[in-house]
């Protein structure tokens, strides 16, 4: 599970270059969203490319854990602000649907 590394670091505060992040963190989000959300993979990538702009890694990160992950997404959140859990939420609410309307 690629995403559990990457979601220590960011936990315990150390910074991963967005660059090197980027494609491993698409990646996961692509194959999270299609297998937990059940999207298809035009609607799971467009989620991850606005994803990227609007909720950046570590929100990816945060949506890519496995659903019943409760330890990890529990830690997660307590290290988030409330500006960036209210992005995440802005984003679930929003994207999926302004993706499958989207030309694929």
């Amino acid at each position: 599970m690629r995403i559990l590394p990457v979601a220590g670091l960011l936990l315990i505060g150390l910074t991963i270059p967005v660059a090197a992040a980027a494609p491993a963190a698409r990646t996961g989000f692509i194959k999270s969203c299609v297998t937990q959300m059940y999207y298809s993979q035009a609607v799971c990538a467009c989620m991850a490319d606005r994803a990227a702009k609007s909720i950046g890694p570590q929100g990816m990160a945060y949506l890519s854990l496995q659903a019943l992950d409760v330890a990890h997404s529990t830690a997660m959140s307590k290290a988030m602000s409330v500006s960036e859990r209210n992005r995440i939420d802005a984003f679930m609410k929003t994207a999926p649907h302004l993706c499958e309307k989207a030309p694929q």
